[in-house]
């Protein structure tokens, strides 16, 4: 016995070893052309990583506005955006010192742990070694998880996650549920939670059918809900930081809501063979009608059968088989996922479980004349191979970009220059802010407005306002900025007439003209927010910064004692048994 889990822990790290191996292999595009990636989100992200990388280098620190990022108008973005996976993100760009260093290491994290998640999902539930290790390293190079290093899409974080939360989730329907299932559930939680809310909300709503089914059959249901309602409990205190600077902002202010697309069928995806999508490949769907024909002709446990209803649902909801447009026009806060497409990340996560455990049900049967495995290894193999090379194609293309045009979308992107070596320069300066400064993008997330219907209006388009307010403001050319002690400090000569500032005012945004302090009912602002002063003649200066709540730093030190507490907790347990 003991030398069979010594072969099985030797198994496991020596997967280990490989997957970590892949990992790098799969970035050899990038590493050999030494190219960056820069699709549709990076702008957005970059410039939040990037305010905190300074913050952090500066030892000016501002939870809320942006000092650094965003133009350096004072927007709120990272507190209700994943704040503190924000400054992690930032630590990793000022060690990285370039954004290619950066992307490079970004794109191994995200590939190595959706890999070692998957794998430990798969292992978790008892499918053997080399089939873990196969679908892990096929569910790592797929372009739902890859999009993050081709396109900047920060959901797909979430591929680091999922498969965790599944792992959570199969662990409500055990016999004995256990204070060890109770802190893992926490803890996925909590870290889907600060990292990526959306992929939270997924989360949630993953856990709950696996609940329900495991609370009927449950002979323990007393135990199951205490443990799962503490490990609820736990997950509100270990991410108050994330949360309550969310409401706050949201219930003090009237706020826009990221880019509302209306026409949501036309981002659910198109089930298309002869033209697929990036994300549903032809090998991504081929794990569908394997599994498919394997739950109508083979003879599945019921939990694979209902790991792969789920999944089937998911997946129904990605495409444009559901009537996304009826339902939002019912229900318009069902928008706020935006992409349906969205929805196949945990989706093909399930499936893969499902399909794995099919799999390892048929190489179980010992009544076959023939190995199944002799036909099984070969087709997964031939699968994997199928999924890298579609990887490589879509590296190879990014590629062709970079070399081209250097960005594969500029749609509301706004160039200071259009010259591609001086673009190509500024990201390889040591400047880390210098692309930022010559490339902006028109983005109206969490602009405050006066008018609540105004957020939610359809015919107001903020875009505009936002460039003329911030990005191309004519009074940008007479601005000195400078950060010092916590403030954003903007300087400049005037004639005395009324002046429409690049700053954006939230309700706990303290303004100071001219050494006086300005009131609420003194602070003028546009359509967005942005701030209108009536200077003096000569020259002026305003100095921003934000009142932070003492509820706030309440809440923070509760995230940091409940993590401290958790963690002691945990270690406590382990060296007990």
């Amino acid at each position: 016995m003991k030398s069979v889990l010594v072969s099985n822990k030797n198994k496991v790290i020596f997967s280990l070893v490989i997957i970590f191996i892949a990992s790098i292999l799969l970035q050899a595009v990038q590493i050999y052309n030494k190219n960056l990636y820069l699709g549709y989100d990076w702008i957005f992200h970059y410039n939040r990583f990037y305010d905190t990388a300074q913050q952090i280098k500066d030892g000016n620190f501002q939870y809320f506005i942006s000092m650094y990022g965003f133009s350096q108008s004072g927007r709120i973005i990272n507190a209700v955006y994943g704040p503190m996976f924000a400054y992690f993100n930032g630590l990793l760009l000022l060690v990285c010192r370039s954004w290619f260093n950066y992307q490079l290491l970004t794109n191994f994290l995200i590939t190595f742990f959706s890999a070692v998640s998957m794998f430990t999902l798969l292992i978790k539930n008892k499918v053997r070694v080399l089939i873990s290790l196969i679908f892990s390293i096929m569910y790592s190079s797929f372009y739902l998880i890859q999009s993050w290093s081709l396109n900047q899409s920060f959901g797909n974080w979430g591929a680091i996650v999922l498969p965790l939360v599944v792992l959570a989730a199969t662990r409500f329907l055990r016999e004995n549920y256990s204070k060890k299932d109770l802190a893992f559930l926490a803890f996925v939680m909590t870290l889907a939670i600060q990292i990526h809310v959306l992929t939270a909300l997924f989360s949630v709503f993953i856990l709950i059918p696996f609940f329900v089914i495991g609370f009927v059959h449950s002979k323990n249901k007393k135990t199951l809900f205490t443990y799962t309602f503490i490990a609820a409990l736990v997950t509100v205190f270990m991410t108050a930081n994330v949360w309550y600077p969310l409401l706050e902002v949201n219930v003090e202010n009237q706020l826009m809501r990221p880019a509302v697309v209306w026409d949501m069928e036309d981002a659910a995806l198109k089930i298309d063979l002869l033209t697929p999508s990036k994300e549903l490949s032809p090998i991504v769907f081929l794990l569908f009608v394997f599994q498919f024909f394997m739950s109508i002709y083979k003879r599945l446990s019921k939990v694979n059968l209902l790991i792969t209803a789920i999944a089937f649902i998911w997946f129904v909801l990605s495409t444009k088989i559901f009537p996304w447009n009826d339902i939002a026009d019912s229900f318009p806060s069902i928008s706020i996922i935006q992409f349906p497409g969205r929805l196949l990340l945990p989706a093909v996560v399930l499936i893969i479980l499902a399909l794995s455990l099919s799999i390892e049900t048929i190489s179980s049967n010992e009544k076959r004349k023939i190995d199944s495995r002799i036909l099984i290894y070969p087709f997964l193999f031939l699968m994997l191979i199928g999924a890298v090379r579609n990887h490589i194609d879509f590296s190879n293309e990014r590629e062709e970009i970079w070399q081209t045009e250097l960005f594969s979308s500029t749609k509301n992107v706004i160039f200071a220059t259009k010259d591609p070596k001086t673009l190509e320069k500024a990201f390889k300066s040591k400047d880390l802010g210098e692309p930022l400064r010559l490339i902006s993008k028109r983005n109206s997330d969490y602009l405050p407005v006066d008018d609540k219907d105004l957020a939610y209006d359809k015919d107001f388009h903020p875009y505009g306002k936002q460039k003329r307010s911030i990005i191309e403001n004519p009074i940008n050319e007479k601005l000195t900025k400078k950060i010092k002690n916590n403030q954003l400090i903007l300087s400049w000569h005037s004639n005395g007439e009324k002046t429409l500032l690049p700053l954006i005012n939230y309700k706990r945004t303290n303004v100071i003209l001219n050494g006086k302090e300005l009131t609420n009912s003194q602070i003028k602002t546009n359509d967005i927010g942005a701030l209108l002063v009536q200077p003096k003649k000569g020259n002026n200066t305003v100095k921003v910064t934000y009142n932070t709540s003492f509820l706030f730093y309440y809440m923070f030190f509760l995230s940091i004692l409940s993590w401290i507490l958790f963690a002691l907790w945990v270690i406590i347990k382990k060296f007990r048994s």
